[in-house]
């Protein structure tokens, strides 16, 4: 099968995922002031980079190949004389890394190349979140690049699957409003699951997490001397050590909690807020977190006084629970063996003999519509027995059709009479009476003795 060549969208669902990786990396130095000059860098030479490759896939020429030296060494220069004396290791591997794949993103014309660019920029990601100065303010970066990223994956499969129908004929050109929509849909989806999963997942909390400078500073990972470097704000790390928890009732300490995860403080908000060279964009958003978080913490009490009274209750009922959970399942059980019985041979065969002794010997219908049914539902078990058995999905009619196909005898006609008092008891203006199911009693007679 053949690569096809990539969309537009895609180049830009990999352009945002590229520069929100590197940018989770820049946002580790926010205290410096170059967070924005380091943006500005990366979106040229990564944009720049992009739209090679995306002219690379629309013509091939020789500049993709001339581009790429010249990143390459680019790259490599920079690495020697800016990376390693700023960052030292491993940071400067880091981002000679993100030149590395700059470099490829002019030979970036199929998916092979799109879904490498990808894993470069969650190994960024990766490495950002696991720095010890990554704090819960990141999160303004990593949440946009999840969703770039599973976005231009989303959209390249269905991409693919469609150019493969329209390339085997099996289908039309689909409009690109279908795609984009397909794959919108596609990645709330995943999204949505994703964080639903992380949310009932236990996770790992702040305090227990081991600390690079030694354990003797429980509440932050990066010790007295991150927190040194930071002036004391450490972010989700720190938040872990300030004021009450959300539990008890302290709206100035601890944050919104849930049992295997913390959130920060309103008042931690806006001392987070308060960084030097903090963008103005995101210093807003977080203050409108912080007032957010002050108006929904009332109702989170709430909830978590929901949650501690269900621990509770099923710490004190658990046993009624676990017998009743097994009542379910025996009931569940014994609901599906009774339909099993239902398509049984020998379970059909009885039930036309208790038909027969009940209902023609013994004369023990009910009256009315109930009497027909009775009737009705003996005739569709006597046919079942003949290998004729009643779709769920066919009505009267059609069943008699499908009678009327197979015996082509005097049979089908008790068949129809029967039909017929059936559907007038069920769907007649006139009153059903007796003498209309003693009929029905003499059909299901004729027809019983015609057929064991």
């Amino acid at each position: 099968m053949t690569e096809t060549k990539l969309a537009g969208p895609l180049y830009a669902g990999l352009f945002a995922a590229q520069l929100l990786a590197v940018a989770c990396n820049a946002f580790l130095d926010i205290g410096y002031g170059s967070f924005g000059r380091e943006i500005l860098f990366w979106s040229v030479v990564l944009g720049g980079t992009l739209a090679v490759g995306w002219r690379q896939s629309r013509k091939v020429d020789g500049w993709g190949g001339i581009a790429q030296k010249f990143v390459l060494f680019f790259g490599l220069l920079l690495f020697v004389f800016a990376f390693l004396p700023l960052w030292g290791m491993p940071r400067a591997g880091l981002y000679l890394l993100a030149m590395l794949q700059a470099s490829y993103n002019c030979a970036t014309a199929g998916r092979r190349q799109l879904h490498l660019g990808l894993l470069t920029s969650l190994a960024l990601v990766l490495f950002a979140a696991s720095h010890y100065r990554a704090d819960w303010t990141m999160l303004f970066y990593i949440l946009p690049y999840l969703i770039a990223a599973v976005f231009t994956l989303v959209a390249s499969q269905i991409g693919q699957r469609s150019d493969d129908l329209r390339l085997t004929g099996l289908a039309r050109t689909s409009s690109g409003q279908g795609q984009g929509a397909a794959s919108s849909a596609a990645t709330l989806s995943i999204l949505l699951l994703g964080g639903v999963l992380y949310l009932l997942t236990p996770q790992v909390s702040w305090p227990y997490l081991e600390s690079r400078f030694g354990q003797d500073v429980p509440h932050a990972p990066g010790g007295e001397l991150e927190q040194a470097e930071s002036g004391g704000q450490t972010g989700s790390a720190a938040t872990t050590s300030q004021g009450g928890t959300a539990e008890n009732g302290s709206s100035g300490g601890q944050g919104l909690q849930w049992p295997g995860m913390q959130w920060p403080s309103p008042q931690e908000m806006r001392t987070a807020a308060q960084r030097p060279h903090m963008p103005r964009w995101q210093k807003s958003a977080i203050e409108e977190l912080a007032g957010f978080s002050e108006t929904l913490q009332p109702v989170v009490l709430v909830v978590f006084d929901w949650w501690r009274w269900l621990k509770q209750w099923l710490r004190e009922h658990w046993l009624d629970l676990m017998f009743a959970l097994l009542g379910l399942i025996m009931l569940a059980v014994i609901l599906a063996f009774r339909h099993l019985l239902r398509e049984t041979p020998w379970a059909i065969w009885l039930s036309s003999r208790w038909d027969y002794w009940y209902l023609c010997r013994c004369g023990r219908h009910t009256a009315g519509e109930r009497g027909a049914r009775q009737y009705y539902r003996a005739m569709e078990r006597l046919f079942a027995l003949g290998d004729l058995p009643r779709s769920r999905f066919s009505n009267s009619q059609e069943y008699l059709a499908q009678i009327r196909r197979r015996h082509r005898s005097h049979l089908h006609t008790y068949a129809e009479e029967l039909t017929q008092l059936f559907e007038a008891a069920r769907y007649g203006p006139d009153r059903f009476g007796i003498s209309d199911l003693q009929r029905m009693r003499q059909l299901y007679r004729y027809m019983y003795r015609e057929l064991i």
